[in-house]
């Protein structure tokens, strides 16, 4: 059995330094002795790619609220950790591959949608632009959403912020919504 990959998944965090959220030390914490981070949009300006990539490497996939960078300029990303294939999007109603986000409803031609977009099968679609982390099984596929770990919908009630851990070895996945205090 292959060492697992450790993937901390982000998304939403509206990084604008001098003029919005920035990373907590919570938030840093929590990412510490990752192997990779994947952001699935909206994450602001590079400077906060930057600092995330001071812990791992970090690539994913365009937002609306984000600087040009070549980490995240491709609007969809298909990320191979051994037999598992992760499909990455920012908006999958923009995408064809769902008829809502919030929750998550998969259009009717989801699977072969995906395998068009995606160039096969994935194990899981990595989705944003909901500031809510969701998890689900749909056809053939688990569906994951990190929310946002600094702009979390209902941090005016206290909501805390989020992301998704993701631990890959050999043909199987496990995964944590990890809550991140403030």
């Amino acid at each position: 059995m292959a060492q697992p990959v450790i993937v901390a998944v982000l998304a939403d965090c509206h990084i604008h330094p001098g003029g919005g959220p920035d990373w907590t030390p919570q938030i840093l914490d929590a990412l510490a002795g990752v192997d990779l981070i994947v952001t699935l949009g909206d994450m602001g300006e590079a400077a906060g790619l930057d600092r995330l990539a001071q812990i791992a490497p970090v690539l994913g996939v365009r937002g609306q609220d984000d600087s040009d960078d070549p980490r995240t300029a491709p609007q969809v990303r298909v990320l191979q950790l051994g037999g598992t294939r992760l499909g990455c999007v920012f908006d999958p109603v923009a995408a064809g591959l769902a008829d809502s986000v919030d929750p998550f409803n998969p259009d009717y031609n989801f699977r072969p949608r995906c395998r068009e977009l995606f160039g096969g099968a994935i194990t899981a679609l990595l989705f944003a632009s909901t500031h809510v982390p969701q998890s689900g099984w749909f056809p053939g596929c688990m569906v994951l959403n990190p929310g946002s770990a600094t702009l979390p919908t209902g941090v005016e009630d206290g909501a805390p912020g989020t992301f998704i851990r993701l631990e890959v070895a050999d043909d199987r996945f496990d995964f944590q919504i990890v809550e991140i205090g403030r």
